[in-house]
Order: structure tokens, then C-alpha cells, then sequence
């Protein structure tokens, strides 16, 4: 009788690491959205994507989690980073940036995010189901309120994309943020 005492021989499979990228490189702002100055967050997910596994989707009410698949960082700070490099883009102001780094700038205003689903199904689709409102930092009362639903199809059945495919969504995301914003700093 033998006994694996200090691990055995087999081989484990290498596990890879994702993040979420933005939708362009950051760049230096050329103008400013006058007088704003925008803090994102706090972000919230669901409790199952709340971990360093990416989640992904069998069907309708089971979750995957892939041991072998994992998050280079905290998905709610990435997500928040990645929103407010894209706003910050979209903007072409320097002065976005996650709610945690506030002492970069004086915010105006604060987008807050709730996440109720950004998963999917790894040879469909991914799904991004939000709530999320614009404030300003001096009133807690909501000048903006909204719900987002966004379909982003994944295209090829891998990891790779899989996470493409939920940038991609944050990028529509983004887009509606600053619509607003826009509207908002334009009557």
C-alpha cells in the first residue's frame, strides 16, 4: 500500500487569469465635461460572482464556477475601474475615477451601480442586468435613475471571449452612463 504523503504525480491543469479591459486605451482628456467631476461606486454583484472563480451559466438556474478560470482582481473594483476608464474616455475628462480614489479630485457627482446579473452561458451570450443612478455628492436624492439590460454575444465558446464579451457590455454601459451625464451637464 503506497501513500501520497506530499502531493501526488498527477498533473493539475494551469489555471488562467481575466480581468475586464476598457473600451479604449486611456488618454490624455483634450476638453472637459464643464464642471464635472465624477466618482463611480460603489458597485455592487450578486453574492455567487463574489469570488474569484468566473461564474458562468448551465441553463437557466445553474451556475458554474471554473476553478481553473479566475479573476486577476476583486470583480467589483475592476468593474468600477473599468466603468470610470470608459466614462472618463467617453468624457475626455481626467477627473473620473472609482469612488475609493476620491482624494484624486473633488467629485460632483457619484454613479452607483447594482449589479443584479453579469453572467452567462460560455457558447451564448453574456447578460448585464443593472440598476443605476447619477447623485450629486451634496444631495442623496437620485437626479437620474435607470435600468440597464445588455446582450453581448460571446463569440466562441472560451474564456477568452467570454470576458470580451462582458466588456463589451460595460462599454453599452458606459455609453448610457455618460448619455445621461450629458443630458444632465446640457438641459
Amino acid at each position: 500500500v503506497s501513500l501520497c504523503i506530499f502531493g501526488c504525480t498527477g498533473r493539475s491543469s494551469p489555471v488562467d487569469f481575466y480581468t475586464i479591459t476598457a473600451m479604449h486605451e486611456p488618454q490624455p482628456a483634450k476638453t472637459s465635461q464643464e464642471g464635472l467631476a465624477i466618482a463611480i461606486g460603489p458597485v455592487t454583484i450578486p453574492a455567487a460572482l463574489d469570488r474569484s472563480q468566473i461564474v458562468t451559466r448551465d441553463g437557466t438556474n445553474k451556475i458554474r464556477l471554473s476553478e481553473n478560470h479566475r479573476w486577476a482582481g476583486p470583480l467589483q473594483q475592476d468593474i468600477a475601474a473599468v466603468l470610470a476608464d470608459n466614462i472618463s474616455g467617453l468624457l475626455k475628462s481626467e477627473r473620473v475615477a472609482p469612488f475609493t480614489r476620491e482624494d484624486l479630485f473633488e467629485p460632483t457627482h457619484r454613479v452607483i451601480v447594482d449589479i443584479t446579473r453579469f453572467d452567462g452561458q460560455l457558447d451564448k451570450e453574456i447578460i448585464l442586468d443593472v440598476v443605476w443612478s447619477i447623485k450629486k455628492i451634496t444631495d442623496n436624492k437620485p437626479l437620474v435613475m435607470r435600468r440597464s439590460f445588455v446582450r453581448e454575444t460571446v463569440s466562441s465558446p472560451t474564456y477568452d471571449d467570454f470576458v470580451a464579451a462582458q466588456s463589451k457590455a460595460l462599454a453599452a454601459l458606459s455609453k448610457e452612463i455618460v448619455d445621461s451625464l450629458k443630458k444632465m451637464s446640457n438641459p
